[in-house]
């Protein structure tokens, strides 16, 4: 892709000229389920990022470029290829023992956990071990006033967003008992003033005291694995990595950064900003090194708060929301905020999660992030359509891997999250054009299907109009063929006349309709290259 945009550069400069016919809309290679990543990423550096102008800069400041565009880095079949931020695996079936195993290659840590370093500042102290397999873990521990809350919803997040497609740590539910933990050599802790010193047996217990303890005397913990990689900090949201070759579409404007808000306002996400992700430094193929993006740190999705039941206010407000604000000044305080009334069955090992409340459209994260700002109807229904595939069972059987004791905790859960996903799955597939799986036989008969109608969150259509055309690639003109038609199934057949000329390309402009659903008649173009007798999807844009 990255020649690409150099073959573009060069096109417009000669198209200044007024030379013209320079870049063909398609190349023989289209569409790339990969991106190329070709360059040397060796000498990237690390990145800090500080929280507070992160806050600052998207709340007050407006990060990022806002402009309503395509994503960038989508092929020419509208989907996102494979690359070190984004992996296509839904574009298989999903047994549920692949949403189960999610991104774990073992079961966790064992033996003793020789603690190689601590932190005990913050609201969410845990420490860093090193396993008898000399494996490197961070453990979490849950708070006391909400058991398995935290690590449950770290676990059942963490396998959602791998099988989405994102790449993430592999997050281990472990029972760790004080007679397992042993203190390294040299192990150094740092207290709530910030100064490092040597960790003792005191630090470990008072580290202890603020995890929840089960009746036994042990501790449920979440064990996540250090990732493969040299770490070099977060990524952001916005821009691109300066150091980086290989990253060369602003973060804005990807559609997995866009289409991750879908994602995070199913599971209620709403610490979905860049503290919460980390980039690494892998060698690939042995002789160069590439930059892998990773989403991290869960602990603040589905009900939870890290440390506490997620707040009343976590996915219907920023932290700074001025127009709630300014109506709660000048009512002298006797404006409320709905969602402050919502209530939520009082399970503490759940939080605060609920599905009746929930609206899609509306949910926001702590603050703005610019990616989700960029968000267009064709993103969200891109994501809309991968949550679509995990079906209720694949739900079901993800949430039963938080083991949680209360037996009201799993059913609850289950049911929450698949009203929250009927609701998403209405509001963004029927958020633009649903039409997919479009194909050409042979003898000319073009079929497609309608994701709403397929997930049950829309009604069949009550027409379709198609236009077809032939395509120049050369000069990226179309030639109609006949008049438009109309159909009430899910085919139409191309006009004898068209089929006539053996064009190498096709064009196709449909549109659906239904009184109920009016950006279902937002065009939708596709592109048929021929070879021999078949034809073969190459191109297709929506809106």
């Amino acid at each position: 892709m990255r020649n690409r945009w150099l073959v573009a550069a060069v096109a417009v400069a000669v198209l200044s000229s007024g030379v013209t016919g320079i870049e063909p809309k398609f190349f023989r290679d289209d569409p790339l389920t990969r991106d190329p990543e070709i360059e040397d990423a060796s000498g990237v550096r690390t990145a800090e990022l500080s929280e507070i102008y992160d806050f600052a800069e998207n709340s007050f400041l407006g990060a990022g470029e806002r402009a309503d565009r395509r994503a960038v880095n989508i092929n020419t079949v509208d989907e996102v290829p494979d690359s070190s931020w984004f992996t296509n695996r839904a574009s298989n079936s999903w047994s549920t023992d692949q949403l189960v195993k999610g991104p774990d290659t073992g079961t966790g840590p064992t033996g003793t956990l020789t603690i190689i370093s601590g932190k005990m500042e913050g609201a969410a102290p845990g420490f860093t071990v090193r396993d008898a397999a000399g494996q490197r873990y961070f453990i979490k521990f849950d708070p006391p006033s909400n058991p398995e809350m935290a690590s449950g919803a770290e676990i059942i997040s963490t396998k959602f967003f791998h099988a989405f497609g994102y790449h993430v740590p592999e997050n281990y539910l472990a029972i760790v008992r004080r007679e397992s933990l042993v203190i390294g050599e040299g192990t150094l802790i740092e207290d709530d003033n910030g100064r490092r010193r040597q960790m003792d047996d005191r630090d470990l217990d008072a580290l202890l005291k603020r995890g929840a303890r089960r009746n036994d005397g042990s501790y449920r913990v979440l064990a996540s694995k250090a990732l493969e990689g040299r770490p070099v900090g977060p990524f952001r949201y916005d821009g691109t990595r300066p150091d980086d070759p290989n990253d060369i579409f602003a973060h804005e404007h990807r559609r997995e950064l866009r289409g991750l808000l879908a994602f995070c306002a199913w599971l209620n996400h709403d610490d979905s900003r860049s503290i919460n992700s980390l980039d690494t430094v892998v060698s690939v193929g042995g002789n160069r090194s590439i930059v892998r993006h990773h989403l991290l740190d869960f602990g603040s999705t589905l009900g939870s708060g890290t440390t506490k039941a997620q707040s009343r206010r976590a996915g219907n407000e920023f932290v700074w929301d001025s127009r709630p604000t300014l109506i709660t000044m000048l009512t002298l305080g006797f404006y409320v905020r709905p969602w402050i009334k919502v209530d939520y069955p009082d399970i503490p090992s759940l939080g605060r999660i609920e599905s009746t409340y929930f609206r899609p459209e509306e949910w926001k994260p702590e603050y703005p992030n610019p990616a989700f700002t960029n968000a267009r109807p064709d993103d969200l229904f891109w994501a809309a359509r991968i949550l679509a595939g995990l079906s209720d069972d694949g739900v079901r059987a993800v949430v039963g891997t938080a083991q949680y004791s209360d037996h009201k905790a799993t059913p609850y859960l289950t049911d929450t999250l698949l009203a929250r996903k009927s609701r998403v799955l209405k509001s963004w597939l029927n958020a633009t054009n649903p039409l997919v799986n479009l194909a050409l036989s042979p003898s000319g008969e073009l079929t497609f299907e309608n994701a709403a109608q397929k997930a049950g969150v829309g009604a069949e259509a009550e027409r379709y109009s198609v236009q077809w055309s032939i395509f120049d690639n050369g000069s990226s003109s179309h030639k109609n063929v006949g008049s438009e038609q109309t159909v009430t199934g899910l085919a139409a057949q191309a006009p004898a006349a068209l089929l006539a000329e053996r064009p190498e390309y096709v064009g196709v402009l449909v549109r659906a309709f239904h009184r109920d659903q009016p950006a279902w008649s937002r065009p939708l173009m596709a592109y048929f290259r021929q070879s021999g007798k078949a034809w073969s999807l190459v191109g297709l844009e929506r809106n």
